[in-house]
């Protein structure tokens, strides 16, 4: 029996959401580091940390390719919504099953 091809993409938006958290986590961790040496500075390093990670995170779950058609999942060309319920290309559903007969 052949791996579900959702839960890969389960994983991959478990990643973002991880590493959003974490992000975040970084750029609050930032504001006593800020206080204590009375810069702004490591708010700005903190801000350019959590865009990284979150961003970093972004590409796999950008990078999932619909089960049923083989193309990229959320993006065609230049549109990308990473929200989307169907496949951009062939309008297959979000969690639909690619073995069903169409």
């Amino acid at each position: 029996m052949a791996a579900d091809p959702w839960q890969d993409y389960r994983k991959r938006r478990r990643l973002l959401l991880a590493g959003t958290f974490f992000g975040l986590l970084l750029f609050i961790g930032s504001f006593p580091v800020a206080k204590a040496w009375q810069s702004d500075r490591p708010l700005y390093v903190g801000l350019a940390l959590f865009l990284l990670v979150t961003f970093g995170c972004t590409a796999p779950l950008n990078d999932f390719t619909c089960p049923k058609c083989g193309e990229a999942f959320t993006h065609k060309g230049r549109h990308r919504d990473m929200f989307t319920r169907k496949c951009v290309h062939c309008k297959f559903p979000r969690w639909g099953d690619p073995k069903a007969p169409t």
